[in-house]
C-alpha cells in the first residue's frame, strides 16, 4: 500500500518493514547507534505541501510531538512557517483545514516560502543491534548527541526516501551532509544500505 511521505504513516511502515526483515536483522546485528536527520524545508517541500494529502501528513507527523515539547518551537523558523499558515503550536494540527492551508501556499508561494527559510522536520531514528527500536519527530534541540546526523533539503531527502538516489552518493556529493563517525559507518556499509534499500522499496503516493 502506497503511504504520503512525509507522514506518521510512512514512519509506521518504514518501522514495520525494516522490523519485520530478518536480512536487515542479520547484517545489522552489531550495529550500535541513532540517527536524526533534519529535513530542511525547501521550495519543493512547499510544492508538495500544495498537496493536501501530504500537507496532512506533514502538520500530522508535528502534531505527533506532545504540546509540551512544542515550547522548542517558540521562536523559531518553523513556529514562523505554522504562523504564516495560520496555525499555531497550541492547536490541533491534525483537525487543521488542509484545503484551504493548501490553497493559501498555492496563491502565496513566495511569502510561505520566505517563511519557511530555516525550518525543518526533524527525525530521530534508533537503531541498536539489529533492531529498529524506536522513530518519532523531534523538536527543535531534542537527539542533538545522536549518533549520526544526517542534513540537507526536503527535495535530497525525497529522492532517498522514493529510491531515486543512495545515501552514500548523496553523502560524497555533498547533498547531504553526514556528521559522525565515518569510519564507523564505512565499516558497517552493508547495515546502511540493507536499511535505505528497505525504505526505498515503501510505495510513494504523488
Amino acid at each position: 500500500m502506497a503511504v504520503v511521505f512525509p507522514s506518521k504513516e510512512w514512519m509506521e511502515e518504514l518501522y514495520k518493514k525494516v522490523n519485520a526483515d530478518e536480512e536487515y536483522r542479520r547484517v545489522a546485528a552489531n550495529w550500535e547507534g541513532d540517527y536524526l536527520c533534519v529535513v530542511e524545508l525547501d521550495e519543493e517541500a512547499l510544492r508538495d505541501f500544495q498537496n493536501p494529502k501530504v500537507l496532512r501528513g506533514f502538520l500530522g507527523m508535528l502534531d505527533s510531538i506532545p504540546k509540551e515539547k512544542r515550547e522548542r518551537f517558540r521562536g523559531t523558523p518553523s513556529e514562523k512557517l505554522l504562523e504564516a499558515l495560520g496555525l499555531s503550536l497550541d492547536s490541533d494540527l491534525s483537525d487543521a483545514n488542509v484545503e484551504e492551508i493548501a490553497k493559501k501556499i498555492a496563491e502565496n508561494p513566495d511569502k510561505i516560502l520566505e517563511a519557511a527559510k530555516g525550518a525543518s522536520l526533524n527525525i530521530w531514528m534508533d537503531f541498536w543491534h539489529g533492531d529498529f527500536r524506536n522513530i518519532e519527530v523531534a523538536a527543535p534541540g531534542e537527539h542533538e548527541d545522536a549518533k549520526f546526523k544526517l542534513i540537507g533539503p526536503y527535495a535530497v531527502f525525497k529522492q532517498l526516501v522514493m529510491g531515486k538516489a543512495d545515501a552514500i552518493t548523496l553523502v560524497v556529493s555533498g547533498k547531504l551532509k553526514l556528521q559522525g563517525d565515518m569510519g564507523y559507518m564505512m565499516r558497517n556499509m552493508a547495515t546502511v544500505k540493507k536499511f535505505t534499500d528497505l525504505m526505498a522499496s515503501i510505495p510513494i503516493e504523488t
